[in-house]
């Protein structure tokens, strides 16, 4: 199997501090990340200077940053990471769950058993970038 080292976006979204607001109205909850311009993160008052951009939906579920699955799939492989059902939407967490009672990583090292490998999407990338970088030397 190849692997394919994440993309710049993603990078860049994994590393913002999940736990921030808008970065031009504070007090909005729910978020979205420009992938075009791999910017702040953005609310939907100031979203319209990115209406032709790809953007993803960023919320909280759980007390964690999660996105729509039917987002997220049409950009990376979202293979192998546990898919969460919140109220009616499937999502995928952003950063390690780190509950070892809910989910089986390879990356963090939580288990339950689940066939998936994977808690999240930072954790898939984290695992598929360290096998890119040994592979490549």
């Amino acid at each position: 199997m190849d692997f394919v080292p994440p993309p710049l976006w993603l990078e860049k979204l994994l590393k913002f501090d999940l736990k921030e607001r808008c970065h031009v109205y504070s007090v909005c909850i729910d978020n979205y990340y420009c992938i075009d311009c791999k910017c702040n993160r953005l609310c939907y008052r100031c979203d319209h200077d990115h209406i032709n951009h790809n953007t993803l939906l960023i919320f909280k579920y759980d007390g964690q940053s999660v996105v729509l699955v039917s987002e997220v799939a049409e950009y990376i492989n979202i293979s192998n990471i546990i898919i969460e059902d919140c109220d009616g939407d499937k999502v995928l967490f952003l950063e390690s769950k780190g509950n070892p009672s809910v989910s089986r990583c390879e990356a963090c090292l939580i288990s339950d058993g689940l066939p998936i490998k994977f808690c999240s999407i930072a954790c898939k990338f984290k695992i598929y970038s360290i096998n890119f970088t040994e592979k490549s030397k």
